[in-house]
């Protein structure tokens, strides 16, 4: 699946969040692909950001800045958020010679 797709598949499920990435380069932390805000069964809402991968799992460092950017946002918007790394294609397949 393609990066676009999956920003619109997930979008379709909530509300989308735009975090701008100034302010998390400013607190350190890692920037995010996808975020949305869905609500939940019990009537609250929770954050769900994605991170889209292409090849290889995130590097340790990254996972941590990721997991440090969830504790961030949840905080500041007070709800229970929810990280995952989805894997998919990049819109231009890779040259091949």
């Amino acid at each position: 699946m393609v990066e676009a797709q999956v920003s619109r598949e997930f979008h379709q499920k909530g509300f989308a969040v735009l975090v701008s990435s100034l302010v998390l380069r400013a607190q350190n932390l890692g920037q995010i692909d996808i975020a949305y805000l869905e609500r939940t069964a019990k009537k609250t809402w929770v954050l769900k950001i994605i991170e889209t991968k292409s090849s290889i799992y995130p590097a340790r460092s990254q996972l941590f800045r990721l997991l440090k950017t969830q504790d961030y946002l949840s905080r500041v918007l007070d709800v229970e958020s929810k990280l995952e790394v989805k894997f998919c294609q990049k819109a231009d397949p890779p040259l091949t010679f």
